[in-house]
């Protein structure tokens, strides 16, 4: 995903070149399945941050989540202004992208301003209650505009921890940087899918230090990107990981020359639940 947070909108040329360079790896991994009840459990380290979504009240913890805002991005285009769209029902977060109305209407939240960090291990258990073609899911994470390594999009850096399209039974997990498309490096490999357990609850995980990042579904670690420590890195921007970041759960839709492709109307809404979010530091 591509975020406005510098002003910048979404680059259908680096969507292409991400597909294009995505490999599906769902028939040499063996992702277990993990149920939500029995996941929420303590890592050893310190949790700075986390969220069950057990609660009474329907609006996300104002304290730790707020809307993301519409601006003009493919995937934030149609975001809602309603939490209609990015509620808590039943312990869940739930978050919905559908058409209104005849306007499209899509949901999200994100930590900024609650809660930014740098290093550690983020986990979210989510499912996708219902999919669509056009759906577009998403957890992820962005540096806080005042503290970026480099300025701007891709270089400030992009971490996408899950990214999910239209009815794929797989995910993507993807880094964007200068240095993977703005100059086109893919070694080390930027970019990969992993297959999930359809309907259930899965986990997603990042173990983020100075040295790599390294993703997996279900414990199963699916991509490590390391820092190459490059001795001309402030031209080749490879590693923008070292400021804090921020978190961003959305469910979006696409449409015609996004990446997901054209919405099968029909087929809305789509839904991603979100049973329960933890950041461990060590």
């Amino acid at each position: 995903m591509k975020f406005d947070l510098f002003g910048k909108t979404f680059c259908l040329m680096a969507a292409s070149l991400l597909a294009a360079s995505c490999t599906n790896d769902a028939d040499t991994l063996d992702i277990p399945e993990t149920k939500a009840a029995e996941s929420f459990s303590r890592s050893v380290g310190t949790v700075v941050f986390e969220d069950d979504f057990n609660q009474s009240d329907s609006i996300p913890d104002v304290t730790k989540w707020s809307l993301c805002p519409p601006q003009s991005s493919a995937w934030n285009r149609y975001m809602s202004n309603s939490y209609a769209h990015a509620y808590v029902k039943d312990g869940k977060l739930v978050l919905i992208g559908e058409k209104v109305d005849g306007t499209y209407k899509t949901g999200g939240v994100q930590s900024l301003g609650n809660f930014e960090f740098q290093y550690g291990k983020v986990e979210v258990n989510a499912r996708f209650t219902k999919t669509a073609q056009g759906g577009w899911a998403g957890i992820w994470m962005m540096p806080k505009s005042s503290t970026p390594v480099y300025n701007g999009w891709p270089a400030c850096g992009e971490i996408d921890i899950m990214e999910q399209l239209n009815h794929d039974n797989y995910v993507y997990h993807t880094i964007h940087s200068h240095y993977k498309n703005t100059l086109g490096f893919n070694n080390p490999t930027p970019t990969v899918t992993a297959p999930i357990n359809v309907g259930a609850f899965n986990t997603y995980g990042l173990e983020w230090t100075e040295d790599a990042l390294v993703f997996s579904v279900n414990g199963v670690t699916t991509l490590t990107y390391p820092n190459l420590n490059l001795e001309d890195e402030s031209t080749k921007k490879q590693w923008p990981f070292c400021s804090p970041y921020y978190l961003i759960l959305n469910q979006a839709v696409g449409g015609s020359g996004t990446w997901p492709g054209p919405i099968t109307d029909s087929q809305l809404p789509a839904i991603m639940e979100v049973d329960w979010v933890r950041v461990t530091q060590y």
